[in-house]
């Protein structure tokens, strides 16, 4: 009896565990007309390999027991597990290209056998390297050239070593559709990437061009998110990390952390949180470094551990934290945003509504939503950065506008300032006028009393003159006489320039030769030979001692250099400007005079006084010729 009961139950069991295989164990008719993709996952049979020991053909010819997809349990996420299906194609053409394809998969082995036979094993994953991807797959799929009326076992082995839960789902399809529905992706994210590229240049060129600060951080978040979208495509690992596609993964947080720290910088900056908002300011400088503390450890937790979906779950309660922070931010300065700023806060609400639909995907699919996840942030990083951008111009519209008005409240105040400075200007010349008008008849005055005095002093020794009988004292009043004219000529000639600054020597040197010649040398026996530029001018403050020392000079001369046996009488005077100074040099072909003789009275010692005026020096020599030279500083 009891041996009866347990072929019985024996029995039952066996009937259940084979009407479970069942499903499983039927082909599954793939239609001619298929163009969609037909879900595998639950046509799986499947079975854990931790220790990865099973080999592709023992599962194939069924030496290993496998269970129904829904029966199921992974150990744990990373371990290696088996999936099969077995499917017939029921059309009639041969050579169909079909493609199976999956989301985001570490490594995935793809064995197809018919008839016991294997026919293709393939190789393809996200940390695959190229190397080992068969040419015409890539790393989400697996191209297949199947036919007609065959059956297939199709074996999948994989390995997820980013610990996410097991993901069953892989797809079969046409290659041509899926490979257009590829293509279509791609444009729409290089489409939307393009468009990115000319935002980022456009911010670019606007902040060298302004300086404007916020501009720069709009540039920082369009590179940081533009990388973060272009980095979970395929083709990112392609390009730049074939051998080592795991070491482009490790990089994807740090763009998606450099675009949120540039988004919150710029909405901490272009809202003044630091002056208008000091505890919003103190809170978002902490969600920065926190940010920037997060990226670091999440690089180094995915390196070291691979684990990348306790990283991705952090990053998923780190995202609380943003709805929180830019909630309460809204909240807070809704009401005293400008016009400017309100285009911020419209694109922070974007940024909560991409964050959220982010999220969602992830929450719900897991790794498969990084399929769309490029098409997601592409879209939602334009529309920020429109609204960032459409904001920033208004900004500095208004401030273009607000500057434009400073300028003219400056421009009226400056008229009126400028109008009042004349006033004042007016006042003060008519003051002006009237003091020079003073000191010009003042100076008028001065002038002619001086050119009295002197033609006074030189009347009066002129009529003493006659009445003098002693020949000594004769010729100390006709020498005072030409030292007078000689002040007498400096005082027109100073009179009579513009400026009473300066005289011309060449004017100076003619007059009191003339004079003194009259004086001594009424027939004009003597030659008298001046060389002086007519530009050359001497200032006022030297043209007194200047005439004095001709003056003597040409006394002495005319008085005691020549006798009756002179041949040809000459008095040489040539003056030039040689750098800062005049140089005089003064000669005659006489044969003496008193200024050179044993006893100098009072003609040298007033020449050398009046050098010294001058500051300048003279040198006198006696043979060949009787010559003198003198040199004083220029003052123009």
């Amino acid at each position: 009896m009891p041996l009866s009961r347990f072929r019985t139950a024996l029995c039952i069991w066996f009937i259940l565990f084979t009407s479970s295989f069942s499903r499983a164990q039927t082909p599954l008719l793939i239609p001619e007309a298929l163009q969609q993709p037909l879900p595998l996952q639950s046509h799986f049979l499947a079975i854990a390999d931790p220790a990865d020991t099973l080999s592709a053909p023992a599962i194939a010819l069924g030496n290993v027991a496998l269970v129904p997809i829904n029966q199921f349990q992974l150990p744990k996420p990373d371990a290696t597990f088996w999936l099969k299906a077995t499917f017939r194609l029921t059309h009639r053409i041969d050579d169909q290209a079909y493609a199976v394809n999956f989301n985001h998969l570490t490594y995935v082995d793809l064995y197809l056998f018919e008839n016991g036979q294997l026919r293709s094993h393939r190789r393809a994953g996200a940390f695959r390297p190229e190397a080992s991807i068969h040419p015409g797959d890539d790393r989400f799929h697996f191209n297949l050239t199947l036919f007609a009326q065959h059956t297939y076992t199709l074996l999948l082995k994989v390995k997820h070593t980013k610990q996410y839960p097991p993901n069953y789902s892989f797809f079969l399809q046409r290659t041509y559709p899926y490979l257009a529905h590829l293509r279509h992706l791609d444009l729409a994210n290089a489409w939307l990437l393009g468009a990115i590229c000319i935002l980022l240049c456009y911010a670019g060129l606007s902040y060298f061009t302004t300086r404007y600060r916020p501009f720069l951080w709009v540039l920082l978040f369009l590179f940081g998110l533009g990388l973060y979208s272009f980095s979970i495509q395929p083709i990112f690992i392609d390009v730049f990390f074939p051998r080592h596609p795991e070491t482009g993964w490790l990089l994807i947080p740090i763009f998606l952390h450099m675009g949120i720290v540039s988004f919150y910088l710029l909405m901490i900056d272009f809202l003044e949180m630091k002056v208008r908002y000091p505890r919003l300011y103190t809170y978002g400088m902490l969600i920065i470094k926190g940010i920037i503390l997060f990226s670091v450890l999440s690089v180094l937790h995915n390196a070291f551990t691979s684990n990348y979906y306790l990283t991705n779950q952090f990053n998923l309660l780190f995202s609380v934290v943003h709805f929180a922070y830019i909630g309460y931010t809204l909240a807070t300065s809704w009401n005293k945003l400008d016009t400017s700023q309100r285009y911020l806060a419209y694109g922070l609400i974007t940024f909560i509504i991409g964050v959220f639909i982010f999220v969602g995907s992830i929450l719900l699919f897991d790794e498969q939503s990084l399929e769309y996840a490029p098409l997601i942030s592409n879209t939602t990083i334009l529309l920020i950065t429109l609204l960032f951008l459409m904001g920033l111009n208004h900004k500095l519209r208004q401030h273009e506008q607000e500057k434009i008005s400073v300028l003219e409240q400056l421009n009226t105040l400056q008229k009126q300032h400028n109008t009042l400075i004349e006033r004042k200007v007016e006042e003060r010349t008519a003051e002006l006028a009237q003091k020079n008008s003073r000191i010009e008849t003042l100076i008028d005055e001065l002038n002619h009393r001086v050119k009295n005095n002197l033609q006074m002093l030189y009347s009066l020794s002129t009529l003493q003159i006659p009445q003098v009988r002693h020949e000594k004292s004769k010729e100390v009043l006709q020498e005072m006489r030409g030292r007078i004219k000689a002040m007498m000529l400096v005082n027109e000639q100073l009179h009579a320039s513009q400026e009473h600054r300066s005289l011309a020597i060449h004017q100076l040197v003619a007059e009191i030769s003339q004079h003194l010649q009259q004086i001594f040398d009424p027939h004009m026996q003597i030659h008298l030979e001046t060389i002086v530029p007519l530009t050359l001018t001497l200032h006022a403050n030297a043209s007194l001692s200047f005439g004095l020392i001709l003056t003597e000079l040409y006394t002495n001369s005319f008085k005691h250099a020549f006798n009756p046996h002179t041949i040809d009488p000459t008095i040489q005077v040539h003056i030039h400007q040689q750098g800062d100074t005049i140089q005089l040099h003064y000669q005659d072909n006489g044969s003496g005079g008193s200024l050179s003789g044993d006893r100098p009275g009072m003609g040298i010692s007033l020449i050398h006084d009046l050098t010294r005026q001058l500051r300048g020096a003279v040198t006198i020599q006696q043979h060949p010729r009787f010559s003198y030279q003198f040199s004083f500083p220029y003052i123009p």
